[in-house]
């Protein structure tokens, strides 16, 4: 070739070809940690692809989750300076925060919320029956991540330095501040309570936030729910109307009329012991029916003892109440019960032992203390879990023990068994001095039903399908139906009145109960509205070794179930108590997950402010017993 006169030959040296990744790979990385964020926790422990991202988020969606991304990405550079640096911060976290949700999607189905991060430390404590390993899809990402970092290891730039002040507040601050007001600024947009008006697509269905994040993508989620962390006050709220609304309920002429069920048809009132009964409640971990949930055939019975008791027993009131958990966050049920209070009030993904319950609250325990009872609440695990050595007393609990404050103590797979469990509190708790209210929380049934046990066997099996995981959660259910019957049959023989409350706090995990559901070409992924809503379906007994009401068709929820028992004791009610008993006739049942009425279906939570006119002096008490 001859070279023209005057014309310069371009040199297309290393530099020169090195300069587009040096800045294409840093600039596309925010992009790849969306990309690894969302693909992680849509993959299943089965190794299934639940959804593509770029197929159910809407195109201006993922902008705006790209713009957090990129936000993020952006205040990290430009305080540090070194793209690098700030690419290796964002996919390390983007990892973690997509793994995590891989985890928490598995066990419960429902993304990770600001609340998560309180509970961190009672999730450590009972992580270790959990398998935690991930699919080879999530290892194929994982290493994604790893060549995306060490691509941001050659391929990177970096600010100039500085020595100027402006010439570094032009530089880093004033970036650094806009990133943020692009962060927060989205994060208020999507918390805007018109935002469907805006964009269409934006999933705001709180009551599935598996089908929320998965439409709005995981990051985008998390920023729209950060609002639900506070608690606003009602409409018209006030300590003096909330003191007014509980006056007008010191009456318990209610309970003269109030039927145990309002969808029984042989509807029968409550009756009441000549004496003030003793109260023992067991909260049975993760104890459920989940027959209810579709056909499922064993090969023996899992709960004969309890079907027993739900069949219409002598002195005994059973049925149903639907939680508002699953799989996880124990101590809300707890909560709703003894307080009156409703997670369907309260933020999502919040637990409010954790974070509402600072100072004394009452509850079932505070008013049976003020009528003389001695109040014990029991739990044979760490006492930090869900903050209950701290929360306890404030709700009106003379005394607590824990593992750590027991003794006898033996295991089922690596928790304390209902069997030895129980013999404690029969010659340690239900002592002589009454009467007595004791609160007890098992832990034998707690989830991570993967794996065998030397120490536990396995005699229940499903025969209509395969899965270990639901032959092992069967068979804990099974031992857990004998122990109560055991523990009946000890107060049968005692003298004094006594009443055993006996419901679970929730459903177990997905994993359990999703070959229910294939069976009946059904995913729990995919389950929605009433269907959905049957997966917060949980048996309660109420027995007594005295005379109460039979009825086996009890349809309620755990916020009603304390005044229930309070009243089947032959207590005074609180007016909280009377109040509920009231509303209980228009909503038989309200939890976080939605209510059914009276007129016994299924509804939002969106329709029940035009369903009831107490709802608003609910809301108003709820607030007033947790906050004053």
């Amino acid at each position: 070739m001859v070279k023209q006169p005057g014309v310069k030959e371009k040199k297309i040296n290393k530099e020169t070809i090195m300069r587009i990744p040096k800045y294409l790979v840093p600039i596309l990385t925010p992009f790849l940690c969306f990309v690894i964020t969302e693909y992680i926790w849509r993959y299943k422990s089965n190794g299934i692809l639940t959804s593509n991202p770029f197929a159910t988020i809407d195109p201006l969606l993922i902008i705006l989750n790209l713009l957090l991304f990129y936000g993020f990405w952006g205040l990290l550079y430009a305080l540090i300076g070194r793209s690098n640096i700030a690419s290796f911060i964002t996919i390390t976290i983007s990892f973690i925060i997509g793994l995590a949700n891989y985890y928490i999607m598995d066990f419960r189905n429902a993304p990770i919320t600001a609340s998560d991060f309180k509970a961190l430390k009672t999730a450590f404590a009972v992580g270790g029956t959990y398998t935690y390993m991930p699919t080879y899809q999530v290892f194929v990402i994982a290493g994604l991540a790893v060549i995306l970092g060490v691509l941001n290891g050659f391929f990177k730039f970096k600010l100039p330095s500085m020595k100027k002040t402006y010439s570094k507040i032009l530089v880093r601050v004033i970036p650094a501040i806009l990133c943020v007001c692009l962060m927060v600024g989205i994060g208020s947009f999507v918390s805007r309570q018109d935002i469907r008006k805006i964009i269409p697509a934006f999933n705001t269905t709180l009551f599935t936030g598996h089908v929320m994040a998965k439409d709005d993508g995981l990051v985008l989620c998390f920023a729209s729910t950060i609002q639900y962390t506070n608690v606003d006050k009602p409409d018209d709220y006030s300590r003096e109307k909330a003191k007014k609304i509980l006056d007008n309920n010191k009456d318990e002429s209610v309970w003269k009329t109030s039927t145990i069920s309002k969808t029984a048809p042989d509807t029968k009132t409550f009756n009441t012991a000549t004496k003030n009964a003793n109260i023992v409640v067991i909260m049975n971990e993760c104890f459920s029916d989940i027959g209810v949930l579709g056909d499922l055939k064993t090969n023996i019975d899992y709960m004969p003892y309890t079907k027993s008791l739900m069949a219409g027993a002598k002195d005994t009131v059973s049925g149903y109440f639907y939680s508002s958990v699953i799989a996880g966050s124990t101590a809300n049920t707890e909560f709703e019960f003894l307080t009156g209070d409703t997670m369907a009030f309260l933020p999502p993904g919040s637990i409010p032992y954790q974070q509402f319950i600072d100072k004394d609250t009452e509850s079932m325990a505070s008013d049976l203390a003020n009528q003389n009872y001695s109040t014990i609440g029991t739990h044979p695990y760490v006492g930090y879990g869900w903050n209950r050595r701290t929360v306890y007393p404030l709700l009106g609990f003379d005394q607590m023990k824990f593992a750590i404050d027991m003794f006898g103590l033996k295991k089922i797979r690596v928790y304390t068994d209902d069997a030895s469990y129980y013999k404690y509190l029969e010659n340690n708790v239900f002592y002589n001095t009454t009467p007595f209210f004791s609160f007890n929380v098992t832990m034998q049934n707690h989830g991570g039903y993967i794996g065998k046990f030397d120490n536990f066997k396995i005699d229940v099996h499903a025969t209509n399908f395969k899965n270990d995981s639901t032959d092992n959660y069967l068979s804990l259910i099974k031992e857990s139906d004998k122990q109560l019957k055991n523990l009946i049959d000890y107060f049968k023989k005692q003298k004094e009145p006594t009443i055993v409350v006996m419901f679970g706090d929730h459903q177990p995990n997905d994993y359990v109960v999703e070959p229910i559901y294939n069976q009946k070409g059904k995913f729990t992924a995919d389950l929605t509205g009433a269907d959905h809503f049957e997966r917060y379906k949980v048996p309660v007994i109420m027995w007594a070794n005295y005379d109460i009401p039979e009825n086996n068709k009890l349809i309620t929820s755990a916020n009603y179930m304390g005044g229930m028992v309070t009243k089947l004791a032959g207590c005074k009610t609180s007016p909280y108590q009377n109040f509920l008993e009231k509303l209980r006739a228009t909503v038989p049942v309200i939890c976080s997950q939605g209510f059914i009425g009276n007129d016994g279906k299924y509804h939002n939570l969106d329709d029940l402010d035009d369903y009831s006119r107490e709802i608003e002096d609910y809301k108003i008490l709820n607030y007033y017993n947790l906050f004053k």
